[in-house]
């Protein structure tokens, strides 16, 4: 039987990351390490040696991994939800308004409308990640 084992994302700064994904989200960091070496290299067809910062974060079944390169990264991709290939998450949350609020306490992150689709019974509102990846947060009922 085959599963999700986790989503992937790299980012700019893993401790902005974790801040954000902790305390609007509601994950908790379950384990952090460093990586790097040949085996790495090869395994995602790296063409240098990189060094990684990675934090594991846990919400219920679901697992988020952030990856920092401190040695070896690139630039940025332009994110947003009509190019092909870009990533969102969305999440399914007890309280979205109590998300949006933390959402909007902090600086600096674009933070979409609240949109209730009653009709397709839910409420929901994005927010862009510290490096721009669409958050769709999301509550039942």
């Amino acid at each position: 039987m085959a599963r999700l084992n986790h989503v992937g994302l790299t980012v700019s700064d893993v401790e902005r990351s974790i801040e954000f994904y902790t305390e609007v989200v509601g994950f908790e960091v379950f384990s952090r390490r460093s990586l790097g070496g040949e085996w790495f290299d090869t395994l995602t067809e790296h063409p240098d040696h990189a060094e990684l910062d990675v934090a594991m974060l846990r919400l219920g079944d679901m697992v988020l991994q952030l990856v920092q390169y401190v040695e070896g990264g690139d630039g940025a991709l332009a994110l947003d939800h009509h190019r092909v290939g870009s990533p969102h998450l969305c999440i399914d949350v007890d309280d979205v308004l109590m998300c949006l609020a933390a959402a909007q306490a902090r600086t600096g992150l674009r933070v979409g409308p609240l949109i209730d689709a009653g009709e397709l019974g839910f409420r929901s509102f994005y927010v862009r990640d510290p490096d721009g990846v669409p958050v769709e947060l999301l509550q039942r009922g």
